[in-house]
């Protein structure tokens, strides 16, 4: 009982997040149908989501669990709340005035809005059965690696739907222009990287930046796999890499868990 309503909390955590987010970037369609707030507007589409998120506090505080645990569900939740709106809230500034970004920026953006998703949902299941620090840590650092990875394919993804020159217009911060700038500023016979300040994508070959993306996705990929090497639950860790091969269509990653550190993704200035 205490376990669905967890469940359902994240869930309604989710569907809020969603909501908000269409509202912010403007999106007219989610899973294939209109927007909450296309469809009933925007005040109707903010009071659902506030209610979906009130309604996830109040699932959590009514678990049957002791007050200490209990804090430690809640202080999550609220934690995460907070670190998505600060990771969505980078990005509208962004928005409002769009500048070149380097793979480090972009990576930090998509670290703060969508990495603390995946650890409210593996830590309030951690919390609710009484894990310690240890493992909490490593579900810190295994969300972290895997949402940035599902952003990095988020954009792999839009490059081949219609629309796709949004991703080098400005409508919102992406690897793909980032790399781009990247592999032009290292090959001064095509010119260099266009200043600073242009949004202006450089000359670049579309084929070699798709696949810098990729390595990069598999890299983050790798490194969540690799922080499950100090869980010692083989079942948990069987569940995570499980988790990664769902999301990423990736059904050689479930063998053994026990792997040898896998590669760090490289370091961006």
């Amino acid at each position: 009982k205490d376990l669905r309503k967890v469940a359902m909390a994240v869930e309604c955590f989710h569907k809020a997040s969603l909501i908000h987010d269409d509202i912010e970037d403007g999106d007219k369609e989610r899973y294939g149908e209109r927007t909450l707030h296309a469809e009933y507007g925007v005040p109707v589409a903010l009071n659902v989501g506030d209610l979906l998120l009130g309604e996830g506090y109040r699932l959590l505080a009514e678990v049957d669990a002791p007050d200490a645990q209990k804090v430690g569900l809640l202080r999550a939740a609220a934690e995460g709340h907070r670190s998505l709106c600060i990771g969505q809230g980078s990005e509208l500034t962004w928005m409002r005035s769009p500048k070149t970004l380097r793979v480090s920026e972009v990576l930090d953006i998509f670290r703060m809005k969508t990495s603390p998703a995946f650890e409210v949902a593996l830590s309030l299941g951690a919390i609710l059965a009484g894990c310690d620090e240890q493992v909490r840590a490593v579900l810190r650092q295994y969300s972290d690696s895997l949402g940035i990875a599902y952003q990095i394919r988020d954009d792999l993804e839009d490059l081949h739907l219609p629309g796709s020159d949004e991703l080098f217009t400005g409508k919102r911060p992406s690897i793909l222009p980032a790399l781009a700038r990247e592999a032009a500023a290292c090959r001064p016979e095509v010119g260099g990287a266009p200043p600073v300040s242009s949004l202006q994508p450089p000359a670049f070959n579309s084929s070699e930046v798709e696949a810098a993306a990729w390595r990069l996705m598999e890299a983050y990929k790798s490194q969540a796999i690799g922080s499950l090497i100090a869980l010692k639950n083989a079942n948990l860790k069987g569940l995570l890499r499980r988790v990664i091969g769902k999301m990423f269509h990736d059904f050689e990653i479930m063998g053994c868990c026990n792997d040898p550190s896998s590669q760090r993704p490289p370091h961006h200035e």
